[in-house]
């Protein structure tokens, strides 16, 4: 197996035109952004590892057989270089968390035009330089790590999503309601978690809405949410959604139509439709736990 391929087996995004013996750490890409700089490698031209900063930050070390292996000592050195460059991104991560905070304090409390086309027109958001801000907070402290930024291209005439440039995205949610709570939804998207909250009011349901952005960050937080948990997954033709929800372990439900999420649901099939999914599933827990 090539050292690119082996990568991205493991979450990593190579480009092969920047791949070159060196003796340095390098940054790339990761298989679910491959935009971002989440991804690091070493490669000497025989020998390497990748890691991913955004999920656990583990090396995973290519042994190419027709090579030498990585001896013990090799790899402790490789460790210390790996602590400094550890420490270069906790400073990198708080410098964004830091830049956020500026922005938010210069963001006007507003209507949005992506608000009122996911069917909200009352809702309002942080609105800077026409985009909508949504807040990004880590899951335990509540403490500000960045955000995601929504905007209208006119171009592709479509809604753009991206997070703030040199963030910390892993464990970073949205709390939509009581963080103490008894009970607790986590969804991927920001338009999902004001249906999903939307749908728990409507039926007098005191429940937080935990709003995740991914579907593998919502793996990597579930178990550090108290209380009752489910997960309202996005139906995805991937079966990216409902993969993560089974991976939680946590009662799930998602829409019936392939391709559809809540606030698709909610658009479409009217609200009564998320409402009735939320509690056939509450109902079934309920009966198993007693």
């Amino acid at each position: 197996m090539s050292f690119i391929d082996f990568a991205r087996n493991n979450g990593v995004d190579i480009n092969p035109s920047k791949l070159y013996a060196s003796d340095k750490i390098q940054r790339c890409g990761t298989v679910n952004k491959p935009r971002s700089t989440n991804g690091s490698f070493f490669w000497d031209g025989r020998r390497g590892w990748v890691m991913d900063w955004s999920g656990d930050a583990m090396v995973i070390w290519y042994n190419d057989p027709n090579n030498k292996p990585w001896t013990p000592s090799e790899k402790k050195a490789w460790a210390e270089k790996r602590a400094a460059a550890a420490d270069d991104q906790t400073v990198r991560y708080q410098r964004a968390a830091d830049e956020a905070e500026v922005t938010f304090k210069r963001a006007e409390i507003a209507s949005h035009s992506y608000l009122k086309n996911k069917g909200f027109e009352d809702e309002k958001g942080f609105v800077l330089n026409k985009q909508l801000l949504i807040p990004m907070r880590n899951v335990v402290t509540n403490k500000l790590q960045g955000y995601q930024a929504i905007w209208w291209n006119s171009e592709a005439r479509g809604y753009e999503k991206k997070m703030q440039y040199g963030m910390r995205a892993k464990n970073a949610v949205l709390y939509l309601g009581d963080r103490q709570a008894p009970e607790a939804w986590l969804v991927e998207g920001f338009a999902n978690g004001l249906t999903v909250r939307a749908a728990l009011k409507s039926v007098g349901i005191p429940a937080a809405v935990v709003v995740c952005f991914s579907a593998s960050n919502m793996v990597q937080v579930a178990d550090q949410i108290k209380g009752f948990r489910y997960i309202f997954a996005d139906n995805d033709e991937s079966k990216t959604g409902e993969k993560a929800a089974i991976e939680t372990g946590l009662p799930w439900t998602m829409p019936d139509k392939v391709g559809y999420d809540s606030n698709d649901m909610q658009f479409f099939d009217g609200l009564f439709s998320v409402v009735a999914k939320i509690m056939q599933l509450r109902s079934m827990y309920l009966q198993k736990t007693g």
